[in-house]
């Protein structure tokens, strides 16, 4: 196991710091290997994740957290989705493939640079998983995989496919009518199965709850032909005015 781990630049949410879908996805690797499991991991994100900066990935009592100096960033345990009950696949792909023309973050959001949602993310280079608030407590989004995210059998690598199950599920949660940001605080996944290069697929998201300024959802991400690839569900906190 490693004992640091370095978020890159371009593999930001914020334009500053880390997405909290792919970095929880890279520790959540970190943590399968060294304590094993059935992939399934909790993520709790404690502070903005610093990029082009050395953490240290610690051990400590069945858990791994990753620190930037005293600071706690954030912390890595097993987790549960087998409560989740995701909607099914999307029947209409022609809503889905609409979504990659007008859904995603663009010129002027606070996401425009997402490594998930932003536009302005060049094709391989962003993830370009494109959705739109509802504003009915569901999200659909688009997302084709591209080899430069790919493993070596040409699946798309864990970290990535967790990236694709975040901004998806503010995109549920929100209230349109308040749209203060709403950062990443805790995100549970699995990857089940994951797509291979231009296999195009959806993302739903659903609504699961709301206590205050932190709200509940869930996000399943499905292929054309309906297979279910990673299941997740995250807490989202939204920012103070």
């Amino acid at each position: 196991m490693d004992d640091t781990l370095i978020i890159k630049a371009g593999f930001n949410g914020p334009r500053l710091s880390g997405n909290g879908g792919y970095v929880s996805g890279l520790l959540a690797e970190h943590y399968t290997r060294a304590f094993g499991g059935d992939g399934t991991v909790e993520i709790t994100l404690r502070a903005p994740i610093p990029i082009e900066t050395p953490m240290r990935l610690v051990r400590e009592d069945g858990a791994m957290t990753m620190r930037d100096g005293d600071t706690l960033i954030c912390e890595a345990r097993a987790g549960k989705v087998d409560h989740l009950d995701p909607p099914k696949p999307p029947s209409d792909w022609n809503a889905v493939l609409q979504q990659d023309a007008v859904g995603g973050c663009g010129e002027g959001s606070d996401f425009q640079w997402c490594l998930v949602c932003g536009r302005s993310r060049g094709v391989g280079d962003g993830l370009r998983v494109f959705g739109s608030h509802s504003g009915n407590g569901a999200s659909l989004s688009c997302y084709v995989p591209h080899a430069n995210h790919a493993d070596g059998d040409g699946r798309i690598r864990p970290e990535f496919l967790w990236g694709t199950l975040d901004c998806p599920g503010a995109w549920a949660v929100q209230d349109p009518e308040d749209m203060r940001p709403a950062l990443t605080g805790r995100m549970t996944a699995k990857v089940l199965d994951a797509p291979r290069i231009g296999e195009r697929c959806a993302v739903v998201g659903w609504r699961i709850g709301a206590e205050g300024r932190k709200l509940y959802s869930g996000t399943a991400l499905y292929t054309e032909s309906g297979r279910l690839c990673a299941i997740g569900h995250c807490t989202w906190i939204v920012l103070k005015e």
